[in-house]
């Protein structure tokens, strides 16, 4: 494993950190707290965009008896809920979303691993890994995407994706899986190229991930239906070819579990809210429950660790999803089996309208993929006073409209008005949402109880790891901008100090002092709005 030296006791243990809300945030050095209210390992599970109503209505796709009896594996672990509101209101994008899991701090729109002031913060992962912790991140989106990025990128914009790739690959992540590798041109930034001379073991498909035992490794994954620089949906997905999230969780876990120090591991179900965006019933069901697989997968191993804390909450809402709708009249004399078409489907829409043929002829099998019957649903009498009979003739009217078409946001329309599941938006949402935790023997899950603010779930990451946010901070990111001896010149720091000449070019972590270069583990330079950041680590070679 590669890892970053670890700073000395007293470095760690001299900043005293006042931090805004909760008790449990750490105020101290990693060492300073007792062991029995430290955990060696904590993984963090977010189901991206998995507003909580997706949850029960997950247990109805489960339960084959339909009464909805079925428990996800989440929960029995529901400890509280969380505030979604980044720096600027209540509704927030998944960047700084993810900004305040990473780093503990509310942020503006579009913005990664810094705080309302685009000034850069240390994050969970990146503290971790200055304790000597091994680290990793899994997504089912492209590696670069706002909610792995936010933990291991400090950019004030998610959509550079090529300063944020640069980034990640410099930041000596053990274990990353997903995929990505095509979102930047290779004249820009040849990724796999950049993986590959990095020492990582790459594995493009589900075999050759379960059979390495490479120690340090970088999963690239094609969605195999579209090859769009996304994982496939779970229900969607080839099983001889791509990883469910918890194959990917396991795997993760059995390479960073070899660490003596520990790990620090988040995984994202990165789907859920693209689903959600799309109103789409089945994608969201899905990958739902794929999360809570690898939910289980992780608590399995807390378990018998007996060291490691789970976290699990999404980072936003998205839809405003709701079992029942308008056209649900008698609502209190529905019966369970409206939501039974729920589980006659095989594909999500995307995988659905991935079955059109060149003359987009066989619109049937798209339909039944889908679980709609291509010929309708009968009786169909829009006059009639019975709720099934009316709610059958909008179906059937939307199946026409979708042969018509053959445009996917049709065939999700149809799935929706079948099982009587509402949508108020295809954007984001601003309640509260679900945190779920499991801590093993001598570590209380009681500062998760509660109503929290989102940047608090970072805080008692930090905290149960013995780590502190702030010192990391100080650590890595002391700003040059204006410094004596300093100049800055396309994206790169030219700094004299005491006879010595340190030249550094942000988004690395290789120096160069009088020529010579200095690999800084992991520690990154980081260029944003205008000002420039460096690691202590590369000052420190001036003395």
């Amino acid at each position: 494993m590669l890892k970053r030296s670890k700073k000395t006791v007293a470095m760690l243990a001299t900043a005293a950190v006042v931090l805004s809300v909760p008790a449990y945030a750490a105020t101290t050095g990693p060492t300073v707290q007792s062991q029995e209210n430290q955990a060696k390992n904590v993984i963090m599970i977010i189901p991206d965009g998995m507003s909580l109503p997706a949850t029960t209505i997950a247990r109805y796709m489960l339960d084959g008896n339909e009464n909805g009896q079925t428990k996800l594996n989440m929960s029995n672990y529901y400890v509280g809920r969380v505030k979604t509101t980044w720096a600027g209101g209540p509704i927030t994008d998944s960047a700084p979303a993810g900004t305040a899991y990473a780093v503990g701090h509310k942020s503006t729109s579009g913005a990664l691993g810094v705080d309302a002031t685009l000034t850069p913060k240390a994050t969970v992962l990146e503290a971790a890994q200055q304790a000597g912790k091994s680290v990793g991140l899994i997504a089912t989106s492209e590696f670069m995407h706002a909610t792995p990025a936010a933990f291991s990128a400090h950019d004030k914009a998610r959509g550079n994706y090529a300063a944020i790739a640069e980034q990640m690959l410099n930041q000596n992540i053990d274990v990353l899986l997903g995929t990505g590798a095509t979102k930047v041109p290779a004249a820009t930034l040849d990724i796999l190229a950049t993986v590959e001379a990095k020492g990582y073991t790459v594995v493009d498909d589900r075999t050759e991930l379960l059979a390495t035992d490479a120690t340090k490794l970088w999963g690239n994954f094609s969605n195999f239906l579209n090859d769009k620089g996304n994982m496939s949906y779970d229900i969607d997905r080839d099983p001889d070819k791509e990883p469910s999230l918890a194959e990917m969780t396991q795997k993760a876990i059995d390479v960073l579990k070899n660490d003596e120090d520990g790990f620090f591991l988040m995984v994202e179900g990165s789907k859920i809210d693209w689903a959600a965006h799309a109103n789409d019933t089945i994608g969201i069901l899905s990958d739902t429950l794929a999360a809570d697989e690898a939910f289980k997968v992780a608590v399995d191993f807390a378990k018998k660790d007996g060291n490691t804390v789970v976290v699990s909450a999404t980072d936003h809402g998205n839809s405003g999803i709701t079992l029942g709708h308008y056209d649900l009249t008698g609502y209190d004399s529905a019966p369970f089996s409206i939501l039974a078409p729920l589980r006659e489907a095989t594909k999500t829409a995307e995988g659905a309208m991935a079955l059109f043929n060149t003359e987009k002829s066989n619109v049937n099998d798209v339909l039944r993929a889908y679980g709609i019957e291509p010929e309708g649903y009968q009786p169909a009498d829009a006059a009639s006073s019975d709720r099934t009979t009316k709610n059958n003739a909008k179906v059937n009217a939307l199946i026409e409209t979708f042969k018509s078409t053959k445009a996917s946001g049709d065939l999700v329309k149809i799935m929706n008005q079948l099982a009587y599941i509402g949508y108020t938006t295809g954007g984001h949402t601003g309640e509260d949402v679900a945190i779920y935790a499991y801590t093993p023997a001598g570590i209380s899950k009681a500062p998760l109880k509660g109503l929290h603010e989102n940047t608090d779930v970072a805080n008692f990451m930090a905290s149960v790891m013995g780590l502190n946010l702030a010192q990391a901070t100080a650590d890595l990111f002391v700003e040059v901008t204006d410094r004596e001896g300093a100049t800055i010149a396309d994206n790169t720091l030219t700094l004299t100090e005491n006879g010595k000449t340190l030249i550094l070019k942000a988004n690395q972590s290789t120096a160069t002092v009088d020529g010579a270069s200095v690999d800084l583990q992991g520690e990154v330079a980081v260029a944003i709005n205008n000002r420039f950041y460096v690691p202590q680590s590369a000052l420190d070679l001036l003395q």
